[in-house]
């Protein structure tokens, strides 16, 4: 017989999810829920393109200015692919929605699934000990360069260049 706490959590957990596939008919425009065992899924999802991972979370200061500066960058490069993946919680999913629906991210957006969070940043990164806002450069060979911290004007079009994905 199951606890009522443990009741609790799986209906929390069951609504989360709905959330996230609210809009499956545009499975590119939900919120996946990412596990370590399909953390290749996000390069594969790119088909060989130039893109950048941003990984972040809500209670992140600085991930908010990444978010702004690439508000900014899209503006002047529309072509410009941004996948975003979230450490919070599949329970904090409305949350989650709701900041990358005012940034206009939505699209190709991940949350951090029910594992261990160590485990979790090692399938993103084995070198990554969870700084954040963290964001990755991938190259259309699969190369990619990850980097801590809230990235100057200047560092994202040098990233940029490196990845093939501005002049």
């Amino acid at each position: 017989m199951r606890s009522r706490r443990q009741l609790l959590a799986a209906a929390a957990t069951a609504c989360a999810l709905l959330l996230g596939t609210a809009n499956a008919a545009d499975p590119a425009n939900r919120v996946a829920v990412f596990d370590s065992a399909n953390a290749a899924r996000i390069a594969a999802s790119q088909q060989g393109k130039p893109f950048v991972l941003v990984v972040w979370s809500l209670d992140c200061v600085y991930c908010k200015r990444n978010f702004d500066a690439l508000g900014k960058l899209r503006a002047k490069h529309p072509e410009l692919r941004v996948v975003t993946l979230s450490t919070d919680s599949v329970e904090s999913l409305p949350q989650v929605r709701q900041v990358l629906d005012r940034v206009r991210l939505a699209r190709n957006a991940w949350v951090f699934g029910h594992e261990p969070q160590e485990r979790l940043r090692y399938a993103v990164d084995p070198d990554w000990m969870g700084e954040m806002p963290r964001t990755y450069f991938y190259r259309a060979d699969g190369q990619r360069q990850g980097v801590s911290g809230v990235i100057g004007d200047a560092d994202w079009a040098r990233h940029l260049r490196w990845a093939g994905i501005a002049g």
